[in-house]
């Protein structure tokens, strides 16, 4: 069974790129691609992937990790492979069924652009680099897939880059994703210094996720305090900003203006549940001091708190629901902090089936169909019905603190306010009362009837009440349908000034001051620091000597002695062949007397 489900994730993993190569491979050959395969393949491989996740996870009994050495210097290796454990399957499971139908959205969606077979190319990539980076067996291995969804996030959003406002949100996309890029790779280095140095098993030097506990305790004893809450830090940094918390949740916004199926599945479901999972797998490292955990538990609540009150400000659709996945997400956040992975999980699958419905609904062609599955999404989002109720309650029960309890019922007043605000802002959309486009609305109906599934299989795994978060819920509908009867929610269209004030005055003065506080350091110390610039210059002569003398050198040596041999060879080459006949005696003279000694010494060993 253990070879059947490593086997076959090869498989599914590589399919999607295999065919993204396919793709790409037929159009910049010149060959014929019929579009029916391309569909045919990039839905297949998702199906697919479906079906491997979902009979491995009713399979598996213990995780299974399979590695090969990729590069190795002297007693160091680095192995490359899949891990595959109930996590990994998990999260799987919930990217390719949200690609599967999202894809099968975007069929109709991207009908009419001449560059879809691009399109659905990066869509391929982008599964086959998710699901590596989700079966890593190590922090390095996921590092580079990380790396990888990056670009692909960037390639999809700037999709048309002959808009230049696309083009520009997605360049500020990929530049603050850097941020967390480079905390990840400093935590990474770090974490593998100190388990080469120290520790007796150079294997942790890989960071293997199956020797995570290992690592983590070995870290703690090897390390002072500052330099462990440094690693930790980094760690928490990269899975701040690639989950949009604060203060980086404003790339999500821009974010927004990719094509609506990239948004569906990127940025509500898939990409933006990375750092969650990160902190997941890291969390042998958080356990260890509970300060760290606070820090976890202070970003999601914040997030969540701040991006829940712009949203009920926000009136773009798209931002509305960007907005409320970061408040989400930073829900996730408090979960881990609180060690209750199960809810994180749970909440993070719920989000997913709910927000990627939500944003193929916004869709205009949609009509009163696609109005009613917003609605029923939105009741789900705000913890009354389906899994977002049992998600949220279930986080609620796990808080054990009176301040957490309010926070989370102040969250849920404020999601039930701007989700229901948004659903009466596209109620008076005379778009939706178009003809119904099947190929796109049978998707959107498919993700509801998931999402119910889901609520009615979690019933029977966890154990969950009625709290206060639902009625709560309730009543923050009710409190916008009154505002919405008294004309009054035109009121709520302003950013608040503080929040306002931070982010287009206070961070671009913060960052003015320390670039220029930078500029002085480097003008004023580093260029007048004699030692400094006394290496440098050591440095500078060393590599002019070496590149001289020897680079230079060898090549040289090598040229003239090219210029001798072939000089000599000239000078026999005379014409006369009794010459060229001794030359031939000799030669052969030499040979046969070379193997007569040989042959003698070879008599003499013997004997």
């Amino acid at each position: 069974m253990e070879n059947l489900i490593i086997d076959n994730a090869y498989l599914v993993i590589l399919l999607p790129f295999w065919i993204c190569l396919i793709i790409i491979g037929g159009r910049f050959f010149s060959v014929y691609v019929n579009k029916f395969l391309i569909y045919f393949l990039t839905v297949f491989s998702s199906f697919l992937g479906c079906l491997f996740c979902g009979f491995s996870l009713l399979n598996l009994k213990t995780p299974i990790e399979q590695t090969f050495s990729f590069i190795k210097i002297n007693n160091f290796s680095l192995s490359v492979g899949l891990h595959v454990d109930k996590l990994s399957l998990i999260i799987a499971l919930t990217l390719f069924l949200v690609s599967f139908f999202v894809q099968i959205f975007s069929i109709s969606f991207m009908k009419n652009e001449s560059k879809n077979y691009r399109f659905f190319a990066l869509l391929n990539i982008f599964n086959f680099a998710m699901a590596s980076l989700l079966f890593s067996p190590n922090l390095i291995q996921l590092y580079i897939f990380w790396e990888l969804v990056g670009v692909i996030s960037y390639l999809l959003i700037g999709f048309e880059y002959k808009n230049i406002v696309k083009a520009d949100a997605s360049k500020r996309v990929f530049l603050i994703n850097r941020v967390g890029d480079t905390a990840l790779l400093g935590g990474i280095i770090l974490t593998s210094y100190f388990m080469y140095s120290y520790a007796g098993n150079l294997s942790f030097a890989t960071l293997s996720f199956e020797d995570m506990n290992g690592i983590s305790t070995l870290l703690y004893a090897y390390t002072s305090t500052w330099q462990y809450y440094l690693i930790c830090i980094l760690f928490i940094i990269a899975a701040s900003v690639k989950s949009a918390q604060f203060p980086f949740y404003t790339w999500l916004q821009d974010a927004m203006e990719a094509k609506l199926p990239v948004s569906a599945l990127l940025h509500s479901a898939t990409l933006v549940i990375l750092g969650v999972f990160l902190l997941i797998r890291l969390l042998p490292f958080f356990t260890l001091e509970v300060s760290i955990l606070k820090i976890i538990l202070i970003l999601g609540t914040i997030t969540a708190l701040i991006c829940s009150i712009l949203a009920s400000f926000e009136t773009h659709p798209k931002k509305v629901l960007a907005y409320s996945t970061s408040a989400n997400l930073g829900l996730m956040f408090l979960a881990v902090a609180i060690l209750n992975v199960k809810a994180a999980v749970i909440l993070l699958i719920a989000h997913a089936f709910i927000k990627s419905m939500l944003f193929l609904s916004l869709d205009e062609k949609n009509t009163y169909v696609g109005y009613i599955n917003f609605l029923l999404g939105a009741l789900s989002l705000s913890g009354i019905i389906f899994s977002g109720f049992v998600a949220k309650e279930f986080i609620y029960a796990s808080l054990n603190c009176l301040s957490l309890k309010v926070f989370f019922g102040l969250i849920s007043f404020l999601t039930a306010f701007y989700i229901i605000r948004l659903s009466l802002i596209m109620m008076k959309d005379e778009k939706l009362f178009k003809r119904i486009n099947y190929a796109q609305i049978l998707p959107i109906l498919f993700l509801l009837i998931l999402n119910i599934v889901f609520y009615f299989y979690i019933r029977t795994k966890i154990e969950y009440q009625i709290a206060e978060p639902f009625y709560i819920a309730v009543l923050g509908w009710v409190l916008v349908y009154f505002l919405y009867q008294k004309d009054l929610l035109l009121k709520f269209q302003n950013t608040p000034k503080l929040l306002e004030y931070f982010y287009n005055k206070f961070l671009p003065q913060v960052y003015d001051y320390l670039t220029k506080g930078m500029n002085f350091i480097d003008i004023n110390i580093f260029s007048n620091y004699k030692p400094l610039i006394w290496s440098a210059k050591m440095k500078v002569n060393c590599i002019n000597w070496v590149e001289k003398n020897l680079m230079d050198g060898s090549v040289n040596l090598i040229t003239n002695t090219s210029k001798f041999i072939s000089e000599f060879d000239k000078k026999s080459q005379t014409g006369n062949v009794q010459v060229y006949n001794s030359y031939a005696f000799i030669i052969t003279t030499v040979i046969i007397s070379c193997v007569i000694i040989a042959y003698t010494i070879m008599l003499s060993q013997f004997n």
